[in-house]
């Protein structure tokens, strides 16, 4: 008999969970026996609409939703006997999250996937195995081969990252930030290389197990990817999303991680990083004050900082970015990504 079909309230999804035995602890699957392939062939029916399980979505195939299958979600493939994995979303653009879901070999313990020169830790929760992988702002548009390791299990796609378009926007401030000095610059590259030095190194274990929030309140403004002209001259494109918040208000952790960096930036103002596990950072920029300090441990919505207008800023606002493994991605495409109050209003997955 299902373990799930006291939830259907139609035939075909009765039987596309036979034999299929799910553990919950909340809303968190922490235990999946059984035919793996046919619970992610449901979730991902119930996703696309081709399944009207109401009760069932409540529990089970919101839990996927949220944790593991947002809205977009493909039908699994079949890479071998027994074996199933979704791609989500189905199309990789510059800058965006995807996530693999896999049903997970027997003995599995870790797994990885690469794609354009980078690597990419997964975990596993239960029966299943899960990687986020991005490609970085601007990687170009094509084929890429995008490698995946699950214990034993080894495979290759090719999947094609497609073009994606962006604003421009033109911005005056203070000629001193845009003639840099030659002390300056040094200053400025010395920074820049403990960014990226930064970026590089892994924390082996994921330290969040909830959906990521906005960690402000406010309307968006400049987004991410935006390509910048101060005071007439290209600079690098924008890295992360503004939220128009006031000055002093709350910047709150977007979800739990460890704090690997506090500090005073030349363009950046008030810098905070916070280390999320598996290569994925948050960071939070131009804040008028810190309240915590480098090595704290945060969890998801702990007070982090004050909204503020320091570094490069025309004005009070938060200028938050994320990194996946160094890739520059937009905040509003990590996992599960919920708003808070009147923050930002992408969030697909909710």
């Amino acid at each position: 008999m299902s373990a799930c079909s006291k939830y259907m309230t139609t035939e075909p999804a009765s039987k596309a969970v036979d034999n299929i035995a799910v553990r919950l602890v909340g809303s968190r699957i922490v235990e999946v026996v059984g035919d793996v392939g046919a619970l992610l062939r449901l979730a991902v029916g119930c996703l696309k609409g081709r399944v009207f399980v109401p009760a069932f979505a409540a529990a089970l195939a919101c839990s996927i939703a949220v944790l593991v299958l947002p809205a977009s979600a493909q039908a699994p493939g079949v890479e071998g006997p027994g074996f199933y994995m979704v791609m989500d979303p189905e199309v990789i653009y510059p800058g965006a999250i995807v996530r693999i879901v896999a049903a997970a070999p027997p003995g599995a313990e870790q797994g990885r996937g690469r794609i354009a020169g980078r690597e990419f830790r997964g975990f596993l929760e239960g029966k299943l195995f899960w990687v986020y992988f991005a490609v970085d702002l601007d990687t170009a548009p094509g084929p890429y081969r995008l490698e995946y390791e699950i214990g034993e299990r080894k495979g290759e796609r090719l999947e094609t990252v497609r073009p994606r378009s962006f604003e421009e926007e033109r911005i005056e401030v203070a000629p001193e930030f845009v003639e840099l000095g030659e002390l300056t610059l040094a200053r400025v590259d010395a920074k820049k290389a403990r960014l990226e030095e930064l970026w590089q190194k892994v924390t082996p274990k994921r330290l969040w197990g909830r959906s990521f929030i906005s960690p402000a309140a406010g309307k968006l403004g400049s987004p991410f990817g935006l390509r910048r002209i101060f005071n007439g001259r290209p600079r690098s494109p924008h890295s992360g999303l503004d939220v128009k918040a006031a000055e002093g208000s709350a910047v709150r952790a977007a979800n739990a991680g460890k704090v690997v960096l506090a500090e005073e930036q030349f363009f950046s103002g008030k810098l905070l990083v916070i280390d999320h596990g598996l290569g994925l950072y948050t960071y939070y920029a131009h804040l008028s004050e810190f309240t915590v300090e480098a090595g704290d441990d945060v969890e998801r919505g702990t007070v982090i900082g004050r909204v503020g207008s320091s570094g490069r800023a025309t004005g009070p606002h938060l200028h938050w970015g994320a990194r996946l493994m160094g890739a520059r991605v937009d905040p509003i495409t990590l996992p599960g990504f919920v708003t808070a109050g009147a923050a930002p209003s992408g969030s697909r997955w909710d």
